[in-house]
């Protein structure tokens, strides 16, 4: 879904053209209101804006300074000028700069909507650009990328992170970080592969990396694989900035707001479904390994159906101490962990079956049963927020004990029981958070009807970016959001037309509605009664 937002001074013609738009069938926007050029900035920091459609005469700041501001943070955003007065160098002005378009307000709401309908289409072509998958081949030919890998893999393995990352080596890798500043991680997974050979996999995990590069282009942009199905992107402001200036939280709000483009991208142009985590901040290049951690962890528990999620770390897990990392283990215990944390339970179940039947040594097979034991251990309070019980110090002891099991087959067994005590767990574990964010976004709903409801405001409250907010609410109820909203508002309505005096028109402020007339038509729309007439018959 595009974001809208609508800038003028005048409030009534904002509030004109927010509901004709909003009535306006067919057309699948978040639309925002600014009454001035310094709101509409404060809009642009918080969230991604697809779509501008601003006056050209305000004071303070004219629609065409506005519009540089715009392209600076968001360089995909259209901008639509709407003026009252033509003037034929400023029209000329505002579409070389790049405007999409420059409307009279006297040509009517057929040619706002016919307008809009140009920018939508127009955001959809670029989306679906072919140059992502040329730039992609180009870059598959190199061998920078592998280098880049056993890089990355040592920063966020090591304790003493200034070892690694220094300008020098920077520089020898063109990497085009800077050692002195922090990052803003971000990291992507593949959620499901479609059929192909490893090669296509490979080619589509870097047309991938290419995309996310290609949208992040505006900042300095690192981006690596971590294996087949994870990559992570690396990301710093163009120009140097102090870590608590102004320019650090645009840098923040833009990489957290493009996410959604990059999915959808990933999604139409390569058939990919695609889930993306970011930090909620900067992170120093000593805190990388702590927060990568955390990272991973979000997505191994994850949200809803775990498919296409856009989540972002809560700034309070950035802050916890990891459990130890796990030493280093052989490809086949790499490839098992991968299962585990991204596989079905059979396919895992199948891994350990075949690995535990390879070593035909005692001596070898106790290293793989006690490799596979501390990985199952390991998992085993995965996103449980590090809580055990006393069947888990049960479940301890019999990994642990390899003699308390009488055959490879009882221990083969325990294994494949504990394996599924961990998806169990992680889909209990999945569900209850779930659960709890609705029941956090609702009860923010019913407390706050008068107040900010947009996507993006309640998108703040539970950590989430505002595309996958919306998705995720659909799937886990069946409504979308704002059909919820709506009919949270017209019962209070009701509520407040029978068991109170207040006027119209103060009904309408307490349940969020802008203006009296709105409210009205919005009322008779849904019951076919005006207000008035509800009261009269109640």
């Amino acid at each position: 879904m595009n974001r809208l937002l609508i800038v003028d001074d005048e409030r009534f013609t904002v509030d004109g053209l927010y509901e004709m738009i909003e009535d306006t069938p067919g057309l699948e926007l978040d639309i925002y209101r600014a009454y001035s050029p310094e709101e509409a900035l404060e809009w642009l920091t918080r969230t991604k804006i697809d779509i501008v459609l601003s006056d050209v005469r305000m004071p303070g700041m004219t629609g065409l300074e506005l519009q540089q501001r715009i392209v600076a943070q968001w360089p995909r955003c259209k901008v639509i000028f709407l003026t009252g007065i033509h003037n034929l160098e400023t029209a000329q002005l505002a579409i070389r700069t790049g405007s999409i378009d420059y409307i009279l307000k006297t040509e009517g709401d057929e040619a706002i909507i016919r307008s809009i309908r140009k920018a939508i289409d127009s955001l959809a072509a670029e989306s679906q650009s072919q140059q992502f998958m040329l730039q992609a081949k180009d870059r598959l030919s190199r061998a920078l990328p592998l280098l880049h890998r056993d890089w990355l893999m040592a920063v966020l393995e090591s304790s003493e992170a200034h070892s690694v990352v220094t300008e020098d080596k920077l520089q020898e890798l063109h990497i085009p970080l800077r050692s002195d500043a922090p990052v803003i991680p971000l990291i992507g997974r593949i959620d499901r592969w479609g059929e192909g050979s490893y090669h296509d996999r490979a080619l589509l995990l870097y047309a991938v990396q290419n995309i996310a590069s290609e949208y992040y282009a505006p900042l300095v942009v690192f981006t690596a694989s971590l294996d087949m199905h994870h990559f992570i992107c690396l990301l710093q402001p163009a120009a140097q900035a102090n870590e608590q200036s102004e320019t650090w939280r645009e840098t923040v709000s833009f990489v957290q707001g493009t996410m959604e483009s990059i999915q959808q991208t990933c999604d139409k142009l390569l058939k990919l479904p695609v889930s993306l985590i970011c930090g909620a901040q900067p992170a120093e290049w000593e805190q990388l390994p702590r927060v990568y951690e955390q990272m991973k962890k979000r997505l191994i528990v994850g949200l809803g159906t775990r498919d296409r999620m856009l989540l972002i770390l809560d700034r309070r897990e950035e802050g916890i101490v990891p459990e130890a990392a796990l030493p280093p283990l052989r490809t086949l215990m790499l490839q098992l962990e991968h299962l585990l944390e991204d596989g079905t339970e059979e396919a895992f179940a199948g891994a350990i079956k075949s690995y535990t039947s390879l070593p035909t040594q005692y001596a070898e097979y106790t290293l793989v049963y006690y490799a596979i034991a501390n990985l199952l251990l390991s998992q085993l309070t995965q996103g449980g927020e590090g809580r055990t019980g006393e069947g888990d110090v049960a479940v301890r002891d019999g990994l642990m004990n390899l003699s308390a099991h009488p055959s490879r087959e009882a221990a083969l067994s325990y294994l494949l029981q504990t394996s599924s005590t961990i998806y169990a767990r992680r889909k209990s574990i999945q569900h209850e958070r779930t659960h709890q964010l609705i029941a956090r976004l609702h009860q923010y709903i019913r407390g706050n009807l008068g107040g900010d409801l947009s996507l993006t405001s309640l998108s703040e409250i539970v950590f989430l970016n505002p595309a996958y907010l919306s998705v995720l609410y659909k799937q886990q109820t069946g409504m979308n959001l704002s059909e919820y909203i709506a009919e949270l508002r017209l019962e209070k309505a009701k509520e407040l037309l029978t068991a109170t005096p207040l006027k119209i028109h103060e009904i309408a402020d307490k349940v969020g509605f802008e203006t009296s007339g709105y409210f009205i038509r919005f009322f008779k729309k849904r019951i076919q009664l005006t207000p008035q007439e509800y009261r009269a018959r109640e």
